[in-house]
């Protein structure tokens, strides 16, 4: 992605980002705040798909799963298996992705202004 963008969508970010009063709009802390929530949502993720792994692959060890149609569970057991430590691995590095922008989002300052308020341009600078 290029960095600044030649346009954006000022009403969509407006949206998302839900700007912390009508003069002056969505702010970085705002932002911040929304990552950090789904980093916190993410971070118990990896530990869970973990033990949801090793529940299937135990009760796969002791033959203790069927198939609906009777057939062999070896192969989907171990497809169900890779998923899951592939959905783990992912989780991780994304909660970790997260924190990292929610960190340097806390450090900035700045508005998007919004242009039906001309006086919030002096004080969001």
């Amino acid at each position: 992605m290029d960095w600044p963008p030649d346009t954006y969508d000022r009403a969509a970010i407006q949206e998302t980002l839900d700007g912390e009063n009508e003069s002056t709009g969505a702010a970085p802390s705002t932002a911040c705040s929304k990552i950090d929530g789904f980093a916190t949502l993410l971070e118990p993720l990896p530990r869970t798909l973990e033990k949801i792994s090793a529940a299937i692959q135990h009760l796969g060890t002791v033959h203790m799963i069927q198939m609906a149609g009777g057939g062999d569970p070896n192969e989907p057991v171990s497809v169900v298996l890779r998923a899951l430590l592939n959905a783990q691995q992912a989780t991780a590095v994304a909660h970790g992705h997260l924190r990292e922008a929610a960190d340097l989002l806390s450090t900035m300052r700045g508005y998007l202004i919004n242009d039906d308020a001309p006086e919030a341009a002096d004080t969001a600078r």
